[in-house]
């Protein structure tokens, strides 16, 4: 079952506890939902973590836990995910993004994505760098739960039929 793969890899409530940043979230860590491993609460975080990890943002560990405990989701997995944004994937992903958002903007004479015309064209560059990022975000982690959650259905049954 993938509640048994889960909780062997997942960290425990006492050692995410333990954290020093996370000391800021003080009680709100204590709710039992935050650390369910139930089908709907994975799924859950497996659709905020992938959200928060398409934002161009610093500090996406705090979005992330602050949308797990306000949604009741797996916390784990909503703060793990977010590491898929990580300096290496960053640059190609926030490229995507921009050219999407100059796509669906319709920026028919889209700026030079580099340092020396970013400060230049700001307003440009962020409008389109957000709304590629939000349609990505949205896109992607919908999808991505979607295959959680079938496979998280499909792994039960398999497991029944034994």
């Amino acid at each position: 079952m993938p509640r048994k793969k889960l909780k062997k890899v997942l960290p425990t409530h006492e050692k995410i506890q333990a954290q020093r940043f996370l000391k800021i979230f003080g009680k709100f860590l204590h709710k039992r939902e935050l650390w369910s491993v139930s089908r709907r609460k994975v799924v859950g975080g497996v659709l905020i973590g992938i959200f928060v990890a398409c934002l161009p943002m610093p500090l996406q560990m705090v979005l992330s836990t602050l949308l797990a405990i306000y949604f009741n989701v797996n916390l784990p997995i909503s703060f793990a995910l977010i590491f898929i944004s990580n300096p290496i994937t960053m640059p190609p992903l926030f490229y995507f993004e921009y050219k999407l958002g100059n796509l669906i903007l319709g920026n028919t004479n889209p700026v030079e994505f580099n340092f020396h015309s970013m400060y230049d064209n700001f307003e440009q560059i962020a409008s389109s760098l957000w709304t590629g990022a939000l349609v990505f975000g949205v896109f992607s982690s919908v999808i991505c739960s979607i295959f959680v959650n079938f496979f998280w259905i499909a792994s039960v049954k398999k497991q029944r039929r034994r």
